[in-house]
């Protein structure tokens, strides 16, 4: 048995099914908490093909249009397409990237008291929750659904 890898580079690739490849990734990179993923192949002349994964990190990003994106050359496009699926299966689950933005929040939320001399009262409960979640960060899991 061959992996896709060995497969596509002994047998060419055609167009359909480059474009099935590469359909299926916005819809793997939305389920990894990623908004408006982009998924493109580019063809340039004088160089070789490319793989371009964009998206936005945040609702704040979309609204600026501050995408972020990763890059892939390789020799051939299965190449690329191989690179840009261990990728995508690499990213964090959804919880995960949701979790680090309400943290990262969070702690902007106490930086900004902190820096206006919002008095200690306040900020304490703020100070002893991003504590005890970050305690908990390493092992938090989400319930399965039922």
């Amino acid at each position: 048995m061959t992996s896709r890898a060995q497969k596509s580079k002994e047998t060419p690739m055609d167009t359909a099914e480059i474009q099935k490849r590469i359909d299926v990734m916005p819809a793997a990179m939305s389920a990894k908490g990623l908004i408006e993923p982009r998924a493109t192949i580019l063809l340039n002349g004088n160089q070789e093909p490319s793989m371009l994964l964009q998206w936005y990190k945040n609702q704040k990003d979309r609204a600026a249009c501050h995408t972020t994106c990763e890059s892939f050359r390789g020799s051939t496009i299965p190449d690329q397409l191989d690179a840009g699926d261990a990728f995508i299966a690499a990213l964090p689950c959804r919880e995960e990237v949701k979790f680090k933005e309400f943290m990262s929040a969070l702690g902007g939320v106490i930086d900004l008291g902190r820096d206006n001399g919002i008095e200690v009262e306040f900020l304490s409960p703020l100070r002893a929750t991003m504590k005890k979640l970050s305690e908990n960060a390493l092992t938090f899991q989400r319930e399965p659904a039922e």
